[in-house]
């Protein structure tokens, strides 16, 4: 009998798991040890499959660890120098020998190269928004080494090709606050009142707006990365933080994975 039971149990889990929709938040944890705001920013790291994470210990004190996708559980947290404040972090942008993560900053330059090893400031990218727009959205494409950006208080979403930035699409209403790579599509998430992650191609061309399922009003998103594929059946999931409960999430976002084949981005933005 009890192996009857747990049988039906395990085929009750499959079917649940089976009949997740995207927008569905799969798991919500506070991460051990994280910083006293929380985790503010998230990226993947395609080489480990885990998630680099930072977060502010207070102003001009930003710690940051990576983060198992499985487990949800941190390594040991590091201090990031040159740093005032952290919205959004991207990983895997290469200069000059070195896999950066970059780090976006309150303050000017919005957009710092954080050498993971040491967490020394060795450089920054230009700037594209004002200080009042806020960089919020950062994200690298491991195909191009080109990074996507995103702003509270801008509609352009845009990407730097490492000489210049390119705006690729708007998001109208402003309030992007975090962006995605993954799977040949560009995720991004906005925040109250909208609580949605937009999703495009990586050229540019818009595939649907998917609603987060049952958010709470007033709940400020912040961060976002890739996270597993087949998650939840065969639909692949996204990591992102709050700033009301410092939790971070993992929600479900569909089938990308065997979508799409690889794109020939290189030469479609060279046209532009």
């Amino acid at each position: 009998m009890t192996k009857i039971f747990a049988s039906v149990f395990a085929v009750a889990l499959l079917a649940s798991a089976a009949a997740a929709a995207p927008g569905d938040i799969i798991r919500s944890q506070s991460i051990s040890g994280q910083p006293s705001y929380g985790v503010r920013g998230l990226a993947k790291d395609w080489d480990t499959g885990d998630i680099w994470i930072a977060g502010p210990q207070g102003s001009n004190n930003i710690t940051y660890t990576n983060m198992d996708c499985e487990s949800m559980s941190p390594g040991s947290w590091n201090g990031a120098s040159g740093m005032g404040w952290v919205f959004d972090i991207g990983y895997g942008y290469e200069d000059g020998g070195t896999t950066y993560l970059l780090m976006n900053d309150q303050y000017a330059p919005f957009t710092k190269m954080i050498d993971p090893a040491t967490g020394s400031y060795d450089g920054n990218l230009p700037d594209y928004y004002s200080s009042a727009d806020y960089t919020d959205g950062c994200s690298v494409d491991w195909d191009d080494n080109y990074v996507y950006m995103s702003s509270y208080g801008s509609d352009d979403i845009v990407y730097y090709d490492g000489s210049s930035w390119n705006v690729l699409t708007t998001v109208s209403g402003g309030l992007n606050m975090g962006t995605a790579v993954a799977w040949e599509h560009l995720f991004i998430i906005r925040t109250s009142p909208h609580y949605t992650i937009e999703v495009y191609t990586i050229d540019g061309t818009f595939v649907e707006s998917i609603t987060l399922n049952s958010w709470p009003s007033g709940q400020y998103l912040i961060g976002l990365a890739p996270g597993r594929e087949d998650a939840a059946g065969d639909s692949e999931s996204l990591f992102f933080a709050d700033f009301i409960t410092y939790q971070v999430h993992e929600v479900e976002v569909g089938d990308f994975s065997e979508s799409l084949q690889r794109s020939t981005w290189g030469s479609i933005k060279a046209s532009f």
